[in-house]
């Protein structure tokens, strides 16, 4: 049995009516304004030294994980923490590369999988981008997106577990020349594979790969070359 989501998995449908025109463009404003105040502080580049997202730093990353057995539940049935750095493939844009993983002792993830990061746009709201470029030299890139090869994950008893294959991270991304670079606040998803009917007369199918929020995940640097 699949592990149950935290809250709900549904994707919202798109709606077009003024109030969500009108919140959409509240947000957008808000936004905007959190980026140029971001900007007032930050001085420049991390200095040396400070965390970085590049094979130069150690990473504790901490996968908590939840069964949704209890909707209200807020300590994770079951933890797992893994050590890894995270390599870049020069020459593109956005940053992105592959995750080496350096420790884990509880085999939660594929010995040599594709392990992939990006940083990226708001992903639930592309045109952000366009705040970004405008205002720095170099874009700030608010979130990371992860994509990790994993194994079958047991979370609680009951049969209630992760299914081997992908494993997603969405984690909010921040820097500063003091602070180095910052991942937090950590959603972990893995998408469910259902099959719908394509067309009215049922000849054609479909399939889709539903997103099920499974936990949380915890990035912190613990060392820098």
């Amino acid at each position: 049995m699949a592990t149950a989501p935290i809250g709900t998995a549904r994707v919202a449908s798109a709606r077009t009516g003024g109030a969500m025109v009108s919140r959409t463009r509240r947000s957008r404003a808000r936004r905007s304004f959190r980026v140029r105040a971001a900007s007032k502080e930050d001085n420049g580049k991390p200095e040396a030294g400070t965390p970085s997202i590049d094979s130069k730093s150690l990473w504790r990353l901490r996968l908590e994980l939840f069964s949704g057995k209890d909707a209200d539940a807020t300590t994770p049935d079951r933890t797992i923490t893994v050590r890894a750095r995270f390599v870049v493939d020069e020459g593109y844009e956005p940053p992105q590369g592959s995750i080496e993983i350096e420790d884990d002792q509880e085999l939660a993830f594929v010995q040599a999988g594709f392990h992939r990061w990006t940083l990226a746009e708001d992903p639930n709201e592309r045109k952000a981008g366009l705040w970004i470029w405008g205002l720095f030299e170099e874009p700030l890139y608010p979130y990371m997106l992860l994509s990790f090869d994993c194994n079958r994950i047991e979370v609680a008893e009951g049969g209630y577990h992760i299914p081997k294959g992908k494993l997603f991270a969405e984690v909010k991304h921040a820097r500063g020349s003091k602070s180095g670079h910052v991942l937090s606040d950590g959603k972990l998803s893995f998408k469910v594979t259902k099959t719908y009917k394509a067309d009215l007369v049922g000849l054609s199918e479909a399939t889709i790969g539903e997103p099920t929020m499974c936990g949380r995940l915890q990035a912190d640097c613990i060392e820098v070359a």
